[in-house]
């Protein structure tokens, strides 16, 4: 009987040894995805870090023909944002646009900022340079005075052109590229594509239909994108 119990006794010692070791076993497998995760979260970061900021310079022809006006442009962005404002300073003058034609600003006030990052990727573009791709949501203020048009500015959702609203809804697509060389220069690029719906944003849409591209000369200004390994 003695023997028994001393049987039974190791038998239970043995099962919760077994059952320690299969816990332990566990918590390890587990400790290992965890830190696999962090290291790809690091990865991922690190090997799409880009960031930029400073002046756009934009040149546009006068209304009259007379001659040029240079718009200073600025901007920011990292992974987590995007920022541009334009002002023309009540300076009127003309805008070839992809799908409107020529447009005539008496005025022009614009600030765009993203509210959503939902692609963020940057790659070797050659053998020195990276480029950036960005895409996601923004909300854009804006006030323009266009000829023959007159006042516009973001209107409410609803399609009651006589509601305004804060900002009107769009999509974006940055492309910036990094040359490698050290500070702006002409071999660094910013291209901000402001890509508007007849719903969402019916203002912006009315002015230059579905997509419009915003580029030009930066100076004072910086683009440092990190070389992806992946």
């Amino acid at each position: 009987m003695g023997l028994i119990a001393i049987n039974i006794y190791q038998y239970s010692i043995n099962l919760e040894s077994s059952n320690d070791l299969a816990n332990a076993n566990s918590e390890i497998e587990s400790y290992k995805m965890t830190s696999l995760e962090l290291k790809e979260r690091v990865e991922k970061v690190t090997n799409n870090y880009a960031s930029g900021g400073g002046l756009v310079k934009r040149v546009f022809e006068l209304i009259d023909s007379s001659g040029v006006v240079e718009l200073n442009d600025s901007f920011s962005f990292d992974r987590y944002h995007l920022v541009y404002v334009s002002d023309s300073l009540n300076t009127a003058f003309k805008w070839e646009t992809r799908n409107n034609g020529t447009v005539e600003f008496n005025d022009f006030s614009l600030a765009f900022k993203s509210t959503t990052v939902d692609s963020y990727v940057s790659k070797p573009y050659d053998l020195n340079a990276n480029s950036l791709i960005m895409t996601g949501l923004a909300e854009v203020r804006f006030k323009f005075d266009i000829n023959g048009v007159g006042l516009v500015v973001p209107i409410s959702k609803t399609g009651d052109t006589s509601r305004s609203a804060e900002f009107e809804i769009i999509k974006y697509k940055l492309e910036a590229i990094d040359s490698g060389l050290g500070d702006s220069n002409t071999y660094d690029s910013f291209e901000l594509t402001i890509m508007p719906n007849s719903v969402e944003a019916p203002g912006l849409y009315s002015t230059f239909g579905e997509n419009e591209l915003i580029t030009g000369e930066l100076y004072l200004s910086e683009i440092t994108i990190q070389r992806s390994e992946r």
